[in-house]
């Protein structure tokens, strides 16, 4: 009996490892990131009482405003199509700060009032904000100019007269 049981833990063991191996392989399409030196998966905290604006980018991210003109990039745990529709958020926190671990969550106040749990809290500076606008669709990026010839030194043509 004590044999067969051995043999059923390492089993299990192993599926675990499996599990785990086969998840920290896996990749989606949303979590590729940019080039940028930004982390996409910060986890800053931001004072709920300095939140001045959001703007959703997209179902599941959002950039925040809070005082001082200190902008976030907001990442949730799942997608949201309230995030779109949402007249105002609310918070649920313990501390009066809003982080991507502890529990804290957003709450639309929509058509029907859904937490979210967050999973991630960047601050991001001005030519960051320009790039998640970029990449959102919020923003067109700017045109790309073609170069000015370039002077081609050469013989110059003279006309017979």
């Amino acid at each position: 009996m004590w044999i067969a049981g051995k043999i059923i833990l390492k089993q299990r063991v192993i599926a675990c490892i499996s599990c785990v191996l086969l998840a920290s392989c896996a990749t989606t399409e949303g979590d590729s990131e940019p080039a940028s030196d930004m982390n996409y998966r910060g986890s800053d905290c931001i004072s709920i009482r300095t939140i001045r604006d959001y703007e959703p980018l997209d179902r599941q991210s959002l950039l925040m405003t809070a005082g001082g003109n200190r902008k976030y990039f907001v990442t949730l745990a799942g997608t949201s199509m309230e995030l779109r529709s949402a007249f105002r958020l609310g918070f649920t926190s313990r501390d009066g700060w809003l982080c991507p671990y502890g529990g804290d969550r957003i709450v639309f106040e929509g058509i029907s009032s859904v937490g979210m749990p967050i999973r991630a809290i960047s601050r991001v500076n001005d030519e960051q904000v320009e790039e998640l606008l970029i990449r959102y669709g919020k923003k067109s990026p700017p045109e790309l100019q073609d170069p000015a010839p370039a002077d081609i030194q050469g013989a110059e043509v003279e006309e017979l007269g």
